[in-house]
């Protein structure tokens, strides 16, 4: 009960932050209180990022919905994945867009295609670069790798952020479970992201394995099966 209640309360606050960023530029933009078109413009990015967050969201509460239901609906079809670790990455590039931050994509070309669901692939990769810039402090070194390996198509996120100790990589896939809260406060989040993620993986029939050090960095490796599956979507 404790959980659910601390989940609604965050629900409230993460809702309502982009939201409470949108209007606040919306009302400067109506009110004509810029001062040039280039600020004008400025004000429009910052909306449009908002917004993308807020989808973001919205997405990791639904399939959490669809988790507590155990509804495993997923439109699974040939997925390219060097497309859909683009497509991630061009959401989170202006957050890397600083001289302290650093996102190196490496995906090589004629990757094979897997069976998935694009949109929840997406999401899977969102979560992971979420966190590595969440729990990555000052120089920020992200990296996106995509490569074949053994009948699957491996894909690694990593940072050089604050680790995860042995005992806590035990935990970090369970719902609500935060490694530092007082962190997660100043950043954001209610640990729901990694959870979504396994259930994603799972529903894929893959894998997701971590490689950390504290005080040193986070690689995430999640591997998805080459080739067709024998259904095309999991029944409830």
């Amino acid at each position: 009960a404790r959980l659910k209640n601390d989940f609604v309360a965050t629900i409230s606050h993460e809702l309502k932050t982009p939201l409470a960023s949108m209007r606040v530029l919306v009302d400067t933009l109506v009110e004509g209180r810029v001062t040039s078109p280039e600020q004008a413009k400025e004000y429009f990015r910052l909306i449009s990022r908002e917004n993308e967050r807020l989808t973001r969201l919205i997405d990791n509460f639904l399939t959490f919905s669809r988790m507590e239901r155990n509804k495993r609906a997923f439109d699974f079809a040939p997925t390219d994945v060097a497309e859909a670790v683009h497509a991630a990455v061009d959401l989170v590039r202006d957050r890397c867009s600083t001289p302290a931050c650093t996102l190196e994509v490496t995906v090589p070309e004629g990757l094979p295609l897997v069976t998935a669901d694009r949109d929840a692939l997406v999401t899977v990769l969102l979560n992971l670069l979420d966190n590595a810039l969440k729990y990555t402090l000052d120089k920020k070194e992200i990296a996106v790798r995509a490569r074949a390996d053994d009948g699957s198509v491996c894909l690694e996120v990593s940072d050089n952020g604050v680790g995860i100790s042995r005992g806590d990589a035990k935990k970090i896939f369970d719902r609500f479970y935060q490694v530092d809260r007082s962190l997660s406060r100043r950043t954001g989040g209610c640990g729901l992201g990694l959870a979504i993620v396994k259930f994603i993986i799972d529903a894929h029939d893959g894998t997701i394995e971590l490689d950390s050090v504290p005080g040193k960095g986070s690689t995430f490796r999640v591997r998805l099966p080459i080739g067709p599956r024998d259904e095309t979507a999991l029944k409830e």
